[in-house]
């Protein structure tokens, strides 16, 4: 179904990097974006959008998200990083049923479609058994969102004490590898238009001999993955992957926080993220909260290097990209502030980034992470049909002139008014349409209770104190 979305004033980055808004009808012809004008006269079946004075953006882009856990979601707000990987990732995590991971990941996805992310990298760290996996990528498929599905590489730990064992290791790694192959087919395309990628989460680098994970990546590679993700905190890890050949523009790293702590010019980790052209993928709101370190968002955009925004675990955070654009930018505000007043210097005239900078990450800075800005990131023709319209009559946004502070600064997800996918209208005045949004609800608060039921906290805390004992401080991710 062809459509003209009209009257509405689009803002987007242009390909020469800068932040424009302009009153333009949009037309979309199957998943393309093949037209922008003043005035574009409506053809013989084609559905007209009246977008009368609302905002046409590009849809938003999140770099890293574990999307099934929004089955577990509320459960773990207040834990730090230790703390999580003990509780979830080393329990809860590998006990999850098959329809409680199918259930995740669909809501998931509809989460982060509701909220404007129309594209996702999904570090998928739950594919412990292949029926899991299967039912986690039928339900991406299902969902209408553009992702880059990405399955781990890990096995589930089989005992905690009196120290940690995988124990199903070699028989993990044995059916994984073997998918690998299967997902791999037809290029990484996992569906015929492409809308769902195959990717690889690849944590394990750092552990073992390197020449098991070098072997493994290029197996990855040789699979067609799109890209490889992984963890990095704190240590120095990008080095390792460095010094073992496998950096390379397809390596997505998540968090990145330990470069926060290197802010000479010459530093070597940060050189060579940028000379191989890998990208970071920052999570603010949960990397302050949860002890990984500080955001380095706009330290990447300072240096050249390629970054994007996520949500991370959708169990601890909301499933939108406003609430990271906002802490990006406030956290790399209130830093260079600080300095000011530390050192007793006097404040320049103007704030070094601005809501632009922040809605860039959220939107083109993302697609250049994942190397898609050929397809997403901007609203251009020629460009896929990802595309989000806001509802500026609302309580949040009636009366602000600017889309860009608009966005960044006022918005939520209930003034997302449609949000398009490949073409496709996957939201309409504010319903979601490839689900019955109420049903899925219905399952994801059963299946949550089971969960909580199994896992009461008295028993997570009576595990993640024992660990603690043993080891105090936690697991180290060094």
């Amino acid at each position: 179904m062809p459509y003209l979305l009209k009257g509405g004033i689009v803002a987007t980055f242009t390909n020469k990097n800068k932040p424009t808004s302009y009153r333009a009808d949009v037309l979309v012809e199957g998943s393309t974006i093949t037209k922008i004008a003043e005035n574009i006269d409506a053809a013989p079946g084609v559905e007209v959008v009246d977008c009368t004075g609302k905002w046409i953006t590009p849809g938003m882009v999140d770099t890293h998200r574990h999307v099934f856990m929004a089955v577990l979601r509320g459960s773990q707000c207040d834990w730090l990083l230790t703390e999580y990987f003990v509780k979830m990732t080393w329990n809860i995590q590998g006990a999850l049923t098959l329809e409680e991971t199918r259930i995740g990941q669909l809501a998931g996805c509809l989460e982060a479609l509701h909220s404007g992310v129309t594209t996702l990298l999904d570090h998928f760290h739950a594919a412990m058994a292949p029926g899991h996996a299967e039912a986690a990528l039928a339900a991406t498929i299902a969902s209408g969102a553009r992702v880059v599905w990405c399955p781990a590489r890990q096995s589930q730990p089989t005992r905690l004490f009196p120290s940690i064992e995988y124990g199903k290791e070699e028989e993990t790694r044995e059916w994984q590898m073997q998918m690998l192959k299967e997902w791999g087919k037809n290029g990484g395309q996992l569906t015929p238009d492409g809308r769902v990628t195959f990717g690889w989460a690849y944590d394990l680098v750092g552990s073992g001999p390197v020449e098991v994970h070098q072997e493994a990546i290029k197996q990855g590679r040789q699979a067609g993955v799109a890209l490889i993700t992984a963890h990095v905190v704190q240590g120095p890890r990008i080095l390792v992957w460095r010094d073992a050949g496998l950096l390379g523009p397809d390596v997505v790293f998540s968090h990145c926080t330990e470069l926060a702590d290197h802010p000479e010019p010459d530093d070597e980790m940060w050189a060579a993220m940028k000379d191989h052209g890998c990208a970071i993928a920052a999570t603010p709101e949960d990397e302050l909260g949860m002890a990984h370190g500080n955001p380095v968002a706009f330290d990447a955009v300072r240096r050249g290097v390629k970054c994007g925004l996520g949500v991370d675990a959708i169990s601890i955070n909301g499933g939108d990209l406003f609430t990271q654009m906002r802490f990006a930018l406030q956290w790399a505000r209130g830093r260079s502030h600080e300095q000011f007043h530390l050192f007793g210097q006097t404040p320049p005239m103007y704030n070094e980034f601005n809501s632009a900078d922040a809605f860039r990450l959220a939107t083109l800075g993302g697609a250049e992470a994942m190397n898609m800005q050929h397809l997403i990131g901007t609203v251009e023709v020629g460009k896929k049909a990802d595309l989000v319209v806001f509802d500026t009559g609302s309580v949040n946004l009636a009366g602000i002139a600017d889309p860009f502070k608009g966005v960044v600064f006022h918005a939520s997800s209930e003034d997302v008014e449609l949000v398009m996918v490949d073409g496709e209208i996957v939201k309409r005045n504010g319903k979601l349409t490839k689900a019955d949004w109420n049903e899925v609800a219905e399952e994801l608060r059963q299946r949550a209770q089971d969960i909580r039921e199994r896992f009461p906290d008295e028993k997570l805390d009576e595990m993640w104190k024992k660990y603690y004992e043993q080891h105090p401080g936690g697991p180290q991710f060094r």
